[in-house]
């Protein structure tokens, strides 16, 4: 069975260190494909280069909106190590380089007996949760997950009021694909941004990431995971945002900060990140 994110971030080697891909449209959010979905590429492109099997840390810089058409990933290995593997990846369109990250890929040990982690959440489970069909102006990205929200008060479109800068819930693929590596950079930015609960509105260009950031911790052990998001800081027109993935055993799966663009409702001309 084919998978639609397996389609859409399929690569094919052109030579040591490249490959070629395709950025389809339907992963669009705002103005452009979701950040997520093009580090989910990039991902691919240094796994398929590193000797060791996990992410652990993964970093990419928007550097230039990347249109839908064809694209080309450029993988430097940094180092190679014992314990650990160290890559340079850039996505390039039209010979402009659109996206830029460093990944750090190493082997998730099983859970020792000095482990720890936050509390996770105490949440309704996905059955019990309200379904979303459409969230604000990304219906393409949205009928490729299935989602839940614990309650309305965490999505800014349906609370009554302002409230804290905080959101989350429950997504799957909605094709069926099992979560993995690839999945939890995307569902690490497929949620509406947290500062909307705060604004109550949302951009008028949206919130371009600027930078992006992923933590792998645990390796998945559902496909349902539930996101938790929060914003601590809006100011000088950019705004953070923290995440946690979680699965349905209460395992933490990963974590993620952002740095993006927000005007914050004041007029001005639409801007590339």
């Amino acid at each position: 069975m084919s998978f639609e994110l397996d389609e859409d971030t399929a690569l094919e080697a052109r030579s040591p260190g490249v490959y070629a891909g395709t950025i389809t449209g339907r992963w669009m959010v705002g103005m452009g494909p979701m950040g997520g979905y093009l580090a989910a590429i990039i991902l691919r492109a240094v796994l398929a280069e590193s000797p060791l099997p996990d992410p652990v840390t993964m970093t990419v810089h928007y550097l230039a909106r990347p249109l839908e058409g064809p694209c080309e990933v450029t993988v430097t290995t940094l180092r190679v190590g014992r314990g650990h593997a160290n890559f340079r990846a850039e996505l390039v369109q039209e010979g402009e380089v659109r996206c830029a990250s460093l990944v750090t890929v190493g082997r998730l040990r099983d859970a020792g007996p000095f482990d720890f982690q936050p509390p996770a959440p105490v949440v309704p489970e996905p059955g019990e949760s309200i379904a979303v069909r459409r969230i604000g102006e990304a219906p393409t990205l949205w009928e490729r997950l299935e989602t839940r929200a614990a309650k309305g008060d965490d999505l800014f479109f349906l609370r009554t009021k302002a409230g804290e800068a905080m959101t989350g819930g429950w997504t799957r693929l909605a094709d069926g694909r099992g979560t993995d590596a690839l999945t939890v950079a995307l569902f690490l930015d497929c949620w509406p941004p947290a500062v909307f609960n705060r604004t109550m509105q949302m951009d008028p260009i949206g919130a371009p990431t600027i930078e992006y950031t992923v933590h792998w911790r645990n390796k998945p052990s559902s496909d349902w995971c539930y996101g938790r998001f929060e914003t601590r800081t809006l100011a000088g027109g950019y705004v953070d945002e923290n995440g946690e993935l979680w699965d349905t055993s209460g395992v933490l799966v990963a974590e993620s900060r952002q740095l993006a663009r927000y005007l914050g409702g004041r007029a001005g001309p639409a801007e590339s990140p």
